[in-house]
């Protein structure tokens, strides 16, 4: 089960700047009119604003591509599917599991950090969804494909990024709906937990190639734990950054009650020959009350939606309170 353990962001922890090499560049021919020209009628148009200022957009965009796991999960839960969209890790991997049922048909634009714009071109976007700290570089090369919508919010502000992305669509009233049920279900999860969740510490892990990220309040999993009321050790509050790298002779830093890791699959040797085998290992309260939970890097990690969002406080449901 630990060999197993799955991992992910921001959604980007550590993005790199989106590639804008003219490889990748739509060449001038290939490149759409933007649906939302000037010359549009008043009634197929509105004005919304984004990390740029006020952007104008399709009133109903038919043809949206989102640039951004988060854009892929959100849109989906609004019933919107775009028709293209990018995979989180590679470009020869998938679309991310939780999300199978909903992603038949739509195109792969290459990864979250490195769209290709002349896939992105050949579509025919009316309307493409991105961020500004992931796709800023390549802006100007969108926006001669077709209006462009990048959110100044970063993961950690999830429900924020939501919001923006659904405005973008013309959604946000459905976006505060299921904002508003995610927030009935905390208000209850935290009823339920009552005076346990101040007395049981959380640690979330994510295990790379050659060290361990502990996962802080400032990231997305890490944001929602925080908003259940569940704790974080001492060393790990007030931390400004997504996360601290430790190595095996830091294991100590990971000691809580509770420990959750969402690992990729192909960056678990690190962890199970140099951490699992540690005697510093079994010190570890979580590794004594048999608390050491492995979850899904895909939710955890990259989602960064309301979906995932969701998924997690199934999962703290689920450690926590055995439902």
């Amino acid at each position: 089960m630990l060999f197993i353990a799955a991992c992910g962001n921001n959604g980007n922890s550590g993005n790199a700047q989106p590639s804008a090499s003219a490889e990748s560049s739509p060449p001038a021919s290939a490149a759409a009119t933007p649906t939302a020209s000037p010359s549009a009628s008043a009634a197929d148009v509105r004005t919304v604003k984004d990390a740029f200022g006020e952007v104008t957009v399709p009133a109903n965009p038919q043809r949206v591509i989102v640039l951004s796991s988060s854009g892929l999960d959100n849109l989906l839960a609004l019933d919107v599917k775009p028709i293209g969209a990018p995979y989180s890790v590679s470009v020869n991997a998938n679309f991310f599991a939780y999300l199978v049922d909903k992603t038949e048909g739509i195109e792969n634009t290459g990864t979250t950090d490195q769209p290709n714009l002349e896939t992105i071109a050949k579509l025919n976007p009316d309307l493409i969804i991105g961020q500004r700290d992931t796709h800023e570089a390549i802006y100007e090369d969108l926006k001669r494909i077709a209006p462009v919508f990048l959110s100044e919010r970063v993961s950690n502000d999830w429900k924020g990024l939501f919001r923006d992305q659904a405005d973008a669509v013309n959604k946000l009233a459905e976006a505060e709906k299921l904002i508003e049920q995610f927030d009935a279900n905390i208000a209850k999860f935290k009823t339920d937990m009552g005076d346990t969740a101040a007395t049981k510490t959380v640690t979330l892990i994510r295990p790379r190639e050659d060290h361990i990220r502990i996962y802080t309040e400032n990231s997305f999993a890490g944001s929602i734990v925080k908003e259940a009321g569940l704790v974080r050790p001492a060393k790990q509050q007030g931390v400004e950054e997504i996360h601290i790298k430790i190595t095996e002779e830091q294991i100590g830093d990971m000691d809580a009650e509770v420990l959750i890791s969402f690992g990729r699959e192909s960056e678990a040797d690190y962890f199970n020959n140099q951490i699992l085998k540690n005697p510093l290992w079994n010190t570890l309260a979580a590794v004594k009350n048999n608390e050491v939970h492995m979850v899904n890097w895909e939710i955890w990690l990259s989602g960064q939606g309301i979906q995932a969002a969701n998924l997690i406080l199934d999962d703290l449901n689920t450690f926590f309170l055995g439902q």
